[in-house]
């Protein structure tokens, strides 16, 4: 594995764990303000983190949509 491959890999795994981070935080957010209306909010943020790392970690692999690992 070339040193430009481990670097991809470094920041493709990098940006899954801060994306579970701040998933993982928002999670903990809407559980202790307990039930409410800003569940959905919680949902859509989740939502948007999930995705916005798995488009991030597609692209420092170089990985299209749709296309598997």
């Amino acid at each position: 594995m070339s040193g430009a491959e481990d670097a991809r890999l470094k920041r493709a795994v990098e940006r899954l764990m801060d994306g579970q981070q701040e998933a993982l935080q928002i999670a903990r957010e809407a559980l202790e303000a307990g039930p409410g209306d800003h569940v959905d909010d919680a949902l859509a943020d989740l939502q948007d983190v999930l995705e916005g790392t798995l488009e991030d970690a597609r692209a420092d692999l170089g990985i299209e949509e749709g296309e598997e690992a």
